[in-house]
């Protein structure tokens, strides 16, 4: 898959997305219930990542409106395989960046089915998947 915005437009309104779930489960990291912060968008927005209105109300609603759990139970289902490892290595990177904990990395990695114990598959694909998907 290219871009993660590129096929949102398939996605009902307000319904999740692959966009959208990389900013939640980051968002869920940071421990946001919003995507803005003083009227801006929050720091955890990926750099790079288009801001628009659809797509911050898709992440505004699974941060504001839905449970931690039933977003990871919808994430785990809508998400392929690449993507799940693509979310967590954000996940992961985010986490050293902002001395996140642990164990709330590992919650939310294990909630998108994947074991957190468990190395990313070619950490190096995944590096550079994630900086095209930043750019």
């Amino acid at each position: 898959m290219g871009s993660w915005t590129e096929l949102d437009a398939i996605y009902p309104p307000g319904r999740l997305s692959p966009a959208a779930a990389l900013v939640t489960a980051l968002g869920h990291l940071a421990g946001a219930r919003s995507v803005y912060v003083n009227g801006q968008v929050a720091p955890f927005w990926p750099k790079g990542l288009a801001s628009d209105r659809e797509l911050r109300d898709r992440v505004e609603h699974y941060l504001g409106e839905v449970s931690c759990t039933q977003f990871l139970a919808e994430a785990r289902q809508l998400l392929s395989l690449h993507q799940k490892h693509l979310v967590a290595a954000a996940l992961r990177q985010a986490a050293q960046a902002n001395g996140a904990q642990e164990t709330l990395v590992a919650q939310l990695i294990s909630g998108l089915g994947l074991d957190p114990a468990q190395p990313d598959p070619s950490a190096e694909v995944l590096q550079r998947g994630w900086e095209a998907f930043a750019q």
